[in-house]
């Protein structure tokens, strides 16, 4: 979500307690003014292996001017302060100007305190963007100014862990269920790693009862997917996935 700002002498730091305690900051994008973010984060989600020391995250200015950012880390409450937020990892920097046609790296680097070991966790990876002070504004005036946020999943996979990532989805198990009298399916996780469902249908043509609204099923989680239509219960399920790159992969599983 876009919103506008008189941002004057406040660091960036107030900007963004206010924000979040006001409750204006989100994931999303979505004003009537056309005023989209210029600096961009390369790839849709970060997975960190706890053998590596550190992760890197690349982000772009594809603006016309330079840009003052800001990372931080979260455990899902979009609204919280960063200030406020004990997690176990260092963002460096977590303050930079990135000017026109350039990047910055993050690197973040675990700090070896506790987070389980027998399951992946989830985190969101976050970008305040603050552009500079409109041009045409007057010294002394007034001035409207828009900040932009992005957030992205982060993962943190404990080294040791029984299979891979990449196999977790063929493990899922598939059963047809009712929800408010309507077909759903119920997925359950039985490995220690999260598998993002984006669509999921069972049976085959383009009438075929479907889930397309995207979820995400914990590690020894379940999740309720609400399908279109009804559902035969001996039917195949066709679901896809996204891997550790955000690329989309496919698979096939029975009903149980």
């Amino acid at each position: 979500m876009l919103f506008l700002l008189r941002l004057s002498s406040m660091n960036i730091r107030k900007v963004v307690s206010r924000l979040l305690t006001a409750g204006v900051l989100s994931a999303g994008i979505s004003c009537s003014i056309s005023s989209p973010a210029s600096v961009v984060i390369a790839g849709t989600r970060v997975v960190y292996n706890a053998a590596d020391s550190e992760v890197t995250l690349k982000l772009s200015n594809v603006g016309k001017h330079p840009a003052l950012t800001q990372v931080w880390l979260d455990k899902g409450d979009a609204k919280e302060d960063p200030a406020k937020i004990d997690l176990p990892f260092m963002l460096t920097p977590a303050l930079a100007r990135i000017d026109p046609a350039k990047s910055q790296t993050v690197r973040i680097s675990y700090t070896g305190e506790a987070l389980p070991k027998n399951r992946e966790s989830v985190l969101w990876f976050n970008l305040l963007e603050v552009p500079p002070k409109p041009e045409q504004a007057e010294a002394g005036t007034n001035y409207m100014q828009l900040a932009f946020r992005s957030r992205i999943k982060f993962f943190f996979r404990p080294t040791g862990l029984p299979g891979t990532a990449d196999a977790a989805p063929d493990k899922l198990l598939w059963k047809l269920t009712t929800e408010n009298g309507k077909s759903a399916l119920k997925v359950s996780n039985p490995t220690p790693y999260h598998v993002t469902i984006t669509e999921a249908r069972v049976g085959t043509g383009d009438k075929a009862p479907r889930f397309d609204e995207g979820g995400m099923v914990t590690p020894g989680g379940e999740l309720l997917l609400p399908l279109s239509g009804a559902a035969l219960e001996d039917g195949k399920v066709s679901f896809t996935t996204l891997n550790d790159y955000g690329g989309a992969m496919q698979h096939e599983a029975h009903l149980h």
